[in-house]
């Protein structure tokens, strides 16, 4: 009998690829395509729980929480490309010392919804109180309706999702939250990841809010796809970063170890407003200099990206 082939495994951080038996096109029905979705969350199960504790799950989840709010805001018509996406919450001006912020536009706080809702850890108490703060005030309150849904992980976001649209047809953005969600919660992981807004076609999100009874086939699809895509960005993630913390001892600036953490969970970082005049969330100064130097030099390193192709307000990211 012939032997199956070995798992693909990606160089040198040994995260797993689909199997080609499953990304292969084939004909397509209902059984065969629930069957394949199954055995890619499985394989994108392993890849999250991060065995070998190198993956950057943080960046991982942001840059995800990014393509989300991309495809949500395309849903609602709007056209921003992830440069401006980043633009709107990098360059914004913070709260501080009482001073009311700058607003960041509906293209930032889409993407800082999606970032809020993947950052909420489910293993924690009170985490339903900071799902209700990112979703709408109405789909809030709704929350208590919706009941315990039975079945497969996939079968269990369908529930959610079908259930959501059909009662809030214009929320697609916290339909697709609230069915990640639901999708971690039966997997079993600590936090919800963006995956469903990336791989759900317009028509498919309108037929579901349209009472159409192919939800399952709909959602295992994009399941399918999204598990494809996350696996291939983690297995870049995780390269990069490995790259990104084998160059740390050269790195002489003063909390540079904590600039690198930075790095390491955002999907973009501003020297100006995220290194300087404070390292964001800790106690370590840097001048604006500084930052500026400590970017260039991560971008000669090769290890960093500057990621809007200016000459000034620049913002790097892994």
């Amino acid at each position: 009998m012939k032997r199956a082939a070995e798992p693909v495994l990606s160089d040198p951080q040994n995260i797993q690829m689909l199997s080609r038996w499953i990304t292969l096109p084939r004909e397509e029905t209902p059984e065969t395509v629930a069957f394949l979705s199954g055995a890619a969350l499985a394989t994108l199960d392993v890849v999250l729980r991060d065995p070998n504790g190198t993956l950057p799950g943080a960046l991982l989840r942001d840059r995800l929480a990014l393509d989300a709010a991309v495809a949500c805001l395309n849903l609602e018509g709007r056209n921003e490309t992830t440069l401006d996406i980043r633009d709107a919450v990098c360059l914004a001006r913070p709260e501080r010392l009482g001073r009311a912020g700058d607003a960041l536009g509906p293209a930032g706080e889409m993407f800082v919804a999606w970032r809020r809702l993947a950052r909420v850890n489910l293993a924690t108490g009170g985490w339903k109180d900071r799902i209700r703060k990112v979703l709408p005030a109405a789909v809030a309150e709704a929350m208590s309706e919706f009941g315990v849904p039975a079945g497969t992980p996939v079968a269990q976001a369908s529930q959610i999702l079908s259930h959501m649209l059909r009662q809030f047809p214009r929320e697609e953005a916290a339909a697709l939250m609230l069915a990640d969600l639901t999708l971690a919660r039966a997997v079993g992981w600590d936090r919800p990841v963006p995956l469903l807004a990336t791989h759900m076609a317009r028509r498919d999100i309108r037929a579901i809010a349209d009472g159409e009874d192919d939800v399952l086939p709909r959602v295992n699809r994009a399941i399918l796809a999204a598990c494809d895509g996350v696996i291939r960005k983690a297995a870049d993630l995780d390269r990069r970063a490995a790259k990104l913390r084998m160059i740390a001892p050269k790195l002489r600036a003063k909390g540079s170890d904590e600039a690198l953490s930075l790095f390491l969970s955002h999907d973009a970082v501003s020297p100006s407003g995220m290194l300087s005049p404070m390292i964001k969330g800790t106690s370590f100064a840097m001048t604006d200099r500084a930052a500026r130097r400590l970017c260039d030099r991560l971008v000669e390193l090769g290890v960093v990206r500057e990621l809007t192709g200016r000459a000034t307000f620049r913002l790097y990211g892994v």
